[in-house]
Formats: structure tokens, sequence, C-alpha cells
């Protein structure tokens, strides 16, 4: 195996990594390579592909607003679309630096009016229901897809969680698809790892309002999935865990309290020194 494919194997642990600790495995990585030249000839794309994977949060550069990095609004290599503020920016993922903004004309797109009203909808909805919730919605190849994460990282507790959904809604088949990811790492004396995911579908119904319809069952979906992560951890509680523990022996005899405590003194009388 040549240095470069060694070194592009090391890299792609990145796109593995934990929610907010691609820091911790990128310095690992630097410590294995011991060659930051070669490391970074390599590392771009990766972490390219990583943040928009994780839908990482962006500020604008020039404007006072936010957006996702993800598949759906890169325009380019390194260029991105904030469709909200109608900019198109040059993003550095190594350096997580945000520059050179243009503005970009997206009002052509037959979309955009479904896009604009659906990112509104679902500001509020992500407001209302997200402690640290991100929404960014994109027009994409005929459909209006809707990012949504929200992140939650305390590592001086040794854990991080990572909520993500993707929702993409086709005007012309008024079908709406979608799916929802939660992943949490604890890593106190071990590491155990959440990692779940579920798929959506659904019909819209034509008419009026329908970006409002849309954000609606986005709603329902996503609070499905949470019910059902509540239900599982319930279970696992109740039964899996239960089942796991060593049944005792049934004598149906009573228990002599006092003469365990006289064993136990016994016991200790015995391995005394005198």
């Amino acid at each position: 195996m040549s240095s470069d494919d060694r070194i592009a194997k090391a890299a792609s642990f990145l796109l593995h990594s934990p929610p907010g600790e691609v820091d911790d495995v990128f310095n690992d990585i630097r410590g294995i390579v011991n060659d930051d030249d070669a490391l970074q000839a390599q590392i771009e794309p990766v972490l390219a592909e990583s943040n928009m994977q994780q839908f990482l949060v962006v500020e604008v550069p020039g404007q006072q607003s936010t957006v996702l990095l993800t598949p759906y609004n890169q325009v380019s290599e390194s260029r991105y679309l904030d469709p909200n503020t109608g900019t198109v920016f040059t993003f550095d993922h190594l350096r997580r630096i945000a520059s050179a903004p243009e503005a970009y004309d997206n009002s052509a797109d037959e979309n955009e009016e479904l896009r604009a009203a659906l990112q509104t909808h679902l500001d509020q909805y992500v407001a209302n229901h997200y402690t640290n919730g991100s929404v960014s919605v994109f027009a994409h190849e005929g459909a209006v897809v809707s990012c949504i994460v929200s992140n939650k990282f305390s590592p001086g507790n040794f854990w991080n969680g990572s909520w993500r959904a993707v929702w993409s809604f086709n005007p012309a088949m008024a079908q709406l698809n979608g799916s929802a990811k939660v992943r949490v790492h604890y890593f106190e004396d071990g590491n155990v790892q959440l990692d779940t995911q579920s798929d959506f579908a659904g019909d819209i119904e034509a008419g009026r309002d329908v970006a409002k319809k849309v954000a609606k069952m986005i709603g329902q979906f996503e609070a499905d999935f949470q019910q059902g992560i509540n239900d599982g951890y319930r279970q696992l509680a109740e039964r899996t865990f239960k089942g796991l523990r060593r049944t005792l022996p049934v004598t149906r005899n009573k228990i002599d309290w006092e003469k365990i405590a006289n064993y136990k003194i016994g016991g200790e009388l015995a391995h005394a020194e005198i």
C-alpha cells in the first residue's frame, strides 16, 4: 500500500467521527500520519464530505444569516449558496472560514416561492421544538429539500449528540420523503453509541397552503421518530436489561435476616487478627 493510500484510509476515519469530535479524530490522524503537507492534500475533500454530512452551520459572510452546508446547496467544489439572502460564498473546510460572498439571483427557480414559504414555516417549527436547532430549505433538482440539524455537545460530561433530518418534497408528485437520524456518543470509562435512523414517506394534499401542510407532516414524522426512540429506551430498561440479570432461585422459605447478620459477624471475627 502506497503512502497516499494509507493517508487516504486514515483520513476516511473522519467520516465516522461521532458528533462534535471531528477535531479530536483529525488530531489523532495528524499524529499517525506525521506529515501535515501530505495530509492536507488528502484531507480537504474528506473534510468537505464530513461537514456536509454533519450539516455544519455556517455564518454567511457579509450577511446576518446562517446556512447549513449540504450537498443540496453546493454549487461548485468549494462554493455554497444561501438562498435566503441570495449569496454564494467560498468555504475553507480545513480552517472553517467562509469568504468571497457574491450576489446570486435564484428568483427564476420555479420552486423559489414554495421554498421561501416552507423556510418560514420550518423556522417557526424549529424555534418551537429545538433548543439548538437550525434549518435550511433549498430548491434542488425539481424538489424542495429541507435540512434540519440540532447538536448538543457536552465533552466535559463525556457525551455528545446530534439530530439530523432531511426532507424532500416533490411538487409534481405531491409527495414528501425523508429520514431522521440521531447519533449520541457517551465515552466516560467506555465507548457507548446510539445510532438510529428512520425513513418516512407521505402524500401532501394539493390545494392552498402546501408549504404549511409539508411543515406539518414533517413535524408529525419527527414526533413519531422521537416517540419511537422513547419507547425503545423504555423497553430496553423494562425488558432487555432485566433479562440480563441473573435470576435468583426461589426456595419459598422465609429469610432469617438475624441469622445472616450473625454469619457475617462470625465471618469477620474469624478473619480478624488477634
